[in-house]
Order: structure tokens, then sequence, then C-alpha cells
């Protein structure tokens, strides 16, 4: 088609929100024809030329979610957007405002941003968040950006998540979480953060995460997982 917005380096996330606003996120700093400066623009669904009024972001976006009004939370390796102090995870609004009291402040990357209700899942290479320890997984009170009491504790970076019901299932280069023994996959509770038994056991990282029904479909670097030979793509 025409739709062609042309970044100018690597996009690593894209979603479109109620408004029908597409967000890529990634480390380009030029969208066509506008340069922006920036590593985040909404772009238009029909003719994808970018949003003017969105605001800049001094480094890569790694994750962006709807926030189910209009807006967008944003993750990755940032301290600025739109020349507020955010560290590395941050809201906008539908107007395209960054909002000044959503202010989770990260202590290190975030990889992974879902939505699901009042509660903001985030993974990624942090310690704190929230105003709270959490290693690497944490879940965030969606008005005020507050950790809740949710901790299932990685003990190495979480790359993905994706919520089904009451089940969160994680991936990434983790071996611990969840109270657990599992290697770069998980199911936890999204009430207790326990890891349930569900225990595919992936041989390598896992980086991309789809619930669809009855089956998990799981990407990455693994050559095993799910007791079978599967290489970077299984079906579980």
């Amino acid at each position: 088609t025409a739709w062609s917005p042309q970044p100018s380096g690597q996009v690593r996330a894209i979603q479109q929100n109620s408004g029908g606003d597409i967000l890529i996120g990634g480390d380009f700093t030029q969208t066509n024809p506008l340069f922006w400066n920036s590593t985040g623009a909404a772009l238009d669904v029909t003719s994808g030329l970018p949003d003017t009024g969105f605001p800049k972001v001094n480094g890569q976006i790694n994750a962006v979610s709807p926030d189910g009004s209009g807006g967008w939370y944003i993750g990755g390796e940032f301290t600025l957007v739109g020349g507020i102090a955010r560290n590395r995870i941050a809201r906008i609004l539908a107007d395209k405002s960054v909002d000044l009291t959503w202010d989770p402040s990260a202590s290190g990357n975030v990889s992974t941003i879902v939505v699901s209700g009042s509660t903001v899942y985030v993974g990624g290479w942090f310690s704190t968040i929230g105003g709270q320890n959490r290693n690497r997984i944490a879940a965030l009170d969606s008005t005020t950006g507050l950790a809740t009491s949710w901790n299932p504790n990685a003990d190495s970076g979480v790359s993905e998540i994706a919520v089904s019901g009451t089940t969160v299932y994680v991936g990434g280069s983790f071996t611990t979480i969840g109270g657990q023994t599992r290697n770069r996959i998980a199911a936890l509770d999204s009430t207790t953060g326990l890891a349930s038994t569900w225990n595919p056991n992936a041989s390598g990282a896992v980086n991309a995460i789809v619930v669809s029904g009855a089956t998990v479909y799981a990407g990455g670097f693994f050559t095993t997982i799910g007791g079978q030979t599967r290489n970077n793509i299984a079906a579980l």
C-alpha cells in the first residue's frame, strides 16, 4: 500500500490505540517526511504521517501499550519525554501531553508493558520501580504508577509479558521466577505472583509470547521447549 512511514532505524514496538493512531517505537530518529529527533511517533492509520504533537523521546523505546483512554504507556531506555524527566517508563495522554502524575521511575531498562484492567504489568532489567524493590518484573497501578504487592522476583531479564485471564505468561532470560525454577518461560498467578506447574523449560531466551485460546505461541532463541526440539518458535 501507499502507507510508508520510513523510519530511519529499527522499530521495536508497534500498537494501535482506541483513537486509531498507530504508535511505533524503536531506535530511529526520523520518519518520512518529517525529522523528529525522537524514537517514537504516532502515525495516522491511513496516511502513515506522524502526528506533530507527539512528545519527543530522548532514548530508545522498547515497548508501547495503549492505556485504554486514547493514550499510551511507553517503556525503554529514555530519560526525557517531551522535555519532562521520565526514567525509562512514562504515560502519554490522549492529548499527546505527558502524564505529570504517573511516574514509576524504573532503575533499569523496560522491555515490555501490558495493560490488564487497572494494572500495568512491566518487565525488563530494573531492580526498583513504582517506589518499591522489584527485580525485573512488576505490576503498577494504572492511575498512581505505584507498584502493587505482586512480586514474582525474576533472577534475570524479562522480555515479554502476555495476560490471559488470571494467568500472566512471562518470557525472558531468567531461570527462577515466582518462587520456582523456570527456564526462560513461566506462567504466574495474577494475584499471588507465584509460578504455576506449567513449565515448558526453554533452552534459550524467550522474547515473544502470544496466547490464543488454549495455545501459547512462543518465539526466541531456543532449540528445545515443551519437551520437544523446536527451533526458535513453538506452540505450547
